[in-house]
């Protein structure tokens, strides 16, 4: 075997083994960056919208987002109010969708931020901009 097919077989072995055994399959397998910052229990904190703030009053104060692993969501008041359903990303466009399984109705939010401390965002089809405001539990 001359130097080039050594070379060809070594690189050929290099991408099986890169593709198959932990690279681009393990990458793809597990959450991503966004989803496990997504993955937390939010708790309503206020909505901006056109320069002001409203702060949660009482009849939101216990109002939570529960967003699991698993792509499944519990949402309204905490603790006896939750709602099921599921949840998805879109993460090139920074969309959730929440496809709430009790009303069969289906959100979705434009992502503007999240950190492990708070999550906000947007209705897209709202006519003025508002921005929900989430604080991590």
């Amino acid at each position: 075997m001359n130097i080039s097919l050594k070379k060809a077989a070594l690189l050929v072995a290099l991408l099986f083994i890169f593709v198959h055994g932990g690279g681009v399959a393990s990458a793809q397998s597990g959450p991503s960056l966004l989803e496990q910052r997504l993955c937390r229990t939010w708790k309503f904190d206020y909505l901006t919208q056109d320069g002001k703030t409203v702060k949660a009053d009482k009849s939101l104060a216990d109002f939570v987002i529960i967003i699991s692993l698993d792509h499944t969501i519990k949402q309204g008041m905490y603790p006896d109010g939750l709602i099921g359903g599921k949840w998805k990303v879109d993460e090139k466009e920074m969309i959730l969708d929440i496809n709430d399984e009790t009303t069969s109705q289906q959100y979705r939010m434009k992502i503007f931020s999240v950190t492990t401390d708070e999550l906000v965002l947007q209705d897209p089809a709202a006519a003025s901009p508002s921005f929900l405001h989430y604080r991590a539990e």
